[in-house]
């Protein structure tokens, strides 16, 4: 099946980051005799926008510290990976599923599939309700989201009129994006199967309306991949002299601590007397190839943006989880919170796909090192070309036909589960190519169910807690999820069978014929047996560290992203999403950030004004 980390490596090279003053734990004198007002634990998509954000106060200090590396360039190696896999799934043939996370500065922003979804408006107004906290609600999202990135021309320029509305897009911020910028065959195949019923045209996803064929936009700016680093840790920003960036320093820890002055002001201003714990970090920096553990303190918070794989991990060997489970591994509970690590939810997603009649697909920089030279010299100078383009230039976000009696027993069955207004059910990417060395060519399909009911978990290997963490998203657990995909092969089925596509496609690959041919029968047995064989992750995990209203006895953070019942910790990453918002998670994670930067900032100026009051 096609993997899209595979993919990436030839698609949208990403240009040298110019370090401007990044300290590495392996080599450099660190900045750790200073005192830092908020220290925040990972680089990646939320880290870099809060240690953007808060540094633009020259009063306040930021001390962001990151597992991997700086990147210069995009090969890919498995060293900027976390290489995580999965347990193995016991609904999906008892395989363990490759799950790769960004190990860089930037984190996985550096290594996805550079896809920019908003999700809808009645996500965003589901969480706020969810919450009770209408700061969450699409509106008010709407800003940040508008704030956070610059629309620009896609790498061929041509005429973006009718693909985009610049009405809801922001034109100023730091994350560059654009539309496709490079034509491919398959896209006029789309838009002429396009109609205004069941395959409807969406002039612009993100609008809050994401149902629909729409034109991707992806993080992509100049031809070139934007990362979460080369946008809010660009060098002018991280000349700050307010902010520290410590590279190749892996966190194992947060460490209750007996309080101090400054943490005893910081319980007083958040206006939470009963928390009677502050936290400070404990981080084990590689010295010159020796682990040597140092500590380091916050003033004000530490904010954990490890992701939601990384930051349960730390906080349960933290002693921050169930203190049942945690005394069982030896880990002395700090504070009871069974629910870390719990209700992983993660988009089920699968591929399939055909071979076509036609050259004119990227398999060629796959088999080819000749046209692979050519595309890339032809990226290197003008920034054109096939590696200048995102991974797909088409998707559409799609609701189960409710007119189909088999829709409706679904609907009946799981009333919670049924998609908002203008949200989706799943979603169909067209991809133009295969992952995989051969000497023919091919279209792929992707289809990911976007509210998945199976839920998993991230839980610590009881041999070595420190090492790395069982991943669980129990894929296909739900009887819910299998029926949804079904749904959306059988409507996939139905939107390449014009005409068109049956002159474009050849032969189906890897069981898919068998699929097809039971089309129109009640034996799923072999599109069932192709689901659970080919499921793959979705890269969209959320809900380990889940957000719940104000004293809600569960979730781990409260609608300020505050962990519950304790002072000075927050987290700012998806995990706190109690639910996959729409079809990625890359956007409403800068969005995220950008709200959290914002509830930090307020909540700090609210600090000094009691300070300044009680003096």
């Amino acid at each position: 099946m096609l993997k899209t980390t595979s993919t990436i490596a030839f698609l949208s090279v990403l240009a040298p980051l110019c370090a401007a003053v990044v300290y590495d734990a392996t080599l450099d004198a660190l900045p750790l005799n200073t005192i830092h007002g908020y220290v925040i634990v990972r680089g990646g998509v939320a880290g870099s926008v809060v240690a953007n954000r808060l540094t633009e106060n020259a009063n306040v200090s930021v001390l962001l510290i990151e597992a991997g590396p700086l990147l210069s360039w995009l090969g890919i190696p498995s060293t900027y990976q976390w290489n995580y896999t999965t347990v193995p799934q016991l609904s999906a043939s008892n395989r363990s599923i490759s799950y790769p996370r960004g190990h860089i500065l930037g984190g996985s922003s550096a290594i996805n599939g550079m896809v920019y979804d908003r999700a809808a408006t009645s996500d965003f107004d589901k969480l706020a309700n969810m919450t009770g906290d209408s700061g969450w609600a699409w509106e008010s999202m709407l800003t940040y989201y508008e704030k956070l990135e610059t629309s620009g021309p896609p790498a061929d320029g041509h005429n973006i009129t009718g693909q985009f509305d610049p009405s809801v897009h922001g034109f100023s911020g730091p994350l560059g994006v654009s539309l496709p910028g490079y034509s491919q065959t398959l896209d006029s195949l789309v838009l002429e199967t396009l109609n205004n019923s069941s395959f409807p045209y969406n002039e612009d996803s993100n609008s809050g309306n994401e149902l629909g064929f729409a034109w991707q936009v992806s993080t992509i700016n100049n031809g070139t991949r934007t990362t979460a680093a080369t946008a809010y840790l660009a060098d002018n920003y991280l000349a700050r002299p307010n902010l520290d960036v410590v590279v190749n320093a892996l966190v194992t820890r947060v460490l209750a601590s007996n309080g101090s002055d400054i943490d005893t002001i910081e319980f007083h201003a958040v206006g939470n007397s009963k928390f009677d714990q502050s936290v400070h970090i404990a981080t084990t920096l590689t010295w010159s190839s020796k682990a040597t553990n140092l500590n380091v303190e916050a003033s004000r918070e530490v904010i954990m943006s490890a992701g939601s794989i990384n930051t349960p991990h730390i906080l349960l060997n933290s002693g921050i989880g169930d203190n049942a489970t945690l005394s069982a591994m030896n880990i002395t509970p700090v504070h009871y919170l069974p629910s870390v690590g719990q209700n992983m939810l993660d988009t089920t997603v699968i591929y399939v796909s055909w071979e076509v009649n036609s050259t004119d697909t990227f398999d060629a920089l796959l088999n080819n090192g000749t046209a692979r030279a050519e595309a890339f010299a032809e990226w290197n100078t003008p920034r054109t070309g096939r590696m200048a383009n995102g991974v797909i230039n088409l998707s559409g976000m799609l609701q189960m036909n409710e007119s189909n009696p088999t829709v409706q027993s679904i609907h009946q069955q799981y009333s919670d589960s049924i998609a908002g207004s203008n949200d989706a059910d799943f979603e169909m990417w067209f991809i133009d190519g295969y992952t995989t060395t051969s000497n023919s060519t091919y279209f792929s399909m992707l289809y990911g169910v976007l509210s998945p009911m199976s839920r998993g978990s991230v839980t610590l290997n009881a041999s070595d807690p420190m090492g790395p963490p069982l991943i669980d998203p129990n894929y296909f657990a739900s009887e819910y999820d299998v029926l949804v995909m079904r749904q959306a092969l059988l409507t996939g089925f139905d939107f390449v069978s014009s005409e068109q596509w049956s002159s474009y496609l050849l032969e189906p690959v890897n069981g898919l014929a068998e699929v097809i041919e039971a089309v129109g029968t009640s034996n799923f047995t072999a599109m069932d047996e192709l689901m659970r064989n080919g499921v793959q992750n979705g890269a969209h995990l959320v809900a380990t560290s889940s957000m719940s209203p104000y004293g809600a006895d569960w979730g781990v953070v409260d609608p300020d992203l505050r962990v519950k019942g304790l002072n000075g910790l927050r987290i700012v990453d998806a995990s706190v999403y109690p639910f996959v918002p729409g079809g990625a998670t890359q956007l409403p994670t800068y969005c995220l950030a950008e709200q959290a930067s914002d509830v930090i900032y307020c909540l700090a100026e609210q600090a000094s004004d009691v300070i300044k009051a009680d003096q």
